[in-house]
């Protein structure tokens, strides 16, 4: 007999105890991870735009797109794998792009956050990687069987599971 206990637990699978599927999240409490989900997608929107002028010297340094494509990849993915509800992606992304587009317009008095002229190049990559980071992002959370929390879960218990020689 494996130390896993229920054939579940062999394979892999989470379960909410021995012999019972996981329980899905109650809805205010899914609704509450949405918009917390959607407030730190705004809240990286707003330091990637601040950052998009961001120098060495007289160098431009393209560190907000970078930072674009990697919180519109890792938030829907968290949120994917916490939440196992395939919406749960959305919300993140949502608020990085109305922010960032919110935030590139210009004010009535003509300052802008996303400079043209010589940072052009890293306000226009911000917005094209970071959106289509966060597009394919949602596309691949969508697809069934794709970074659940039975998924996340079964790779921190792998990594957790010590060298006793079992397999």
């Amino acid at each position: 007999m494996s130390r896993g206990g229920p054939a579940g637990a062999a394979t892999g699978a989470v379960t909410g105890g021995p012999g019972y599927p996981a329980a899905r999240p109650h809805a205010a409490l899914l609704a509450v991870g949405y918009l917390l989900f959607a407030a730190a997608g705004a809240l990286t929107a707003v330091i990637e735009v601040l950052l998009v002028p961001s120098r060495i010297g007289q160098t431009l340094i393209p560190l907000a797109p970078a930072l674009a494509v990697l919180s519109n990849v890792a938030l829907p993915a968290l949120s994917r794998g916490l939440t196992d509800t395939m919406l749960s992606a959305v919300p993140p992304v949502a608020g990085w792009l109305v922010t960032t587009f919110v935030l590139a317009g210009a004010t009535p008095e003509g300052d802008v956050l996303l400079p043209a002229g010589d940072a052009a190049y890293i306000s226009y990559s911000l917005l094209g990687f970071g959106t289509l980071a966060g597009l394919l992002t949602i596309w691949r959370a969508g697809r069934p069987g794709a970074w659940t929390g039975r998924w996340l879960s079964s790779r921190l218990a792998r990594r957790g599971s010590g060298s006793d020689g079992e397999r």
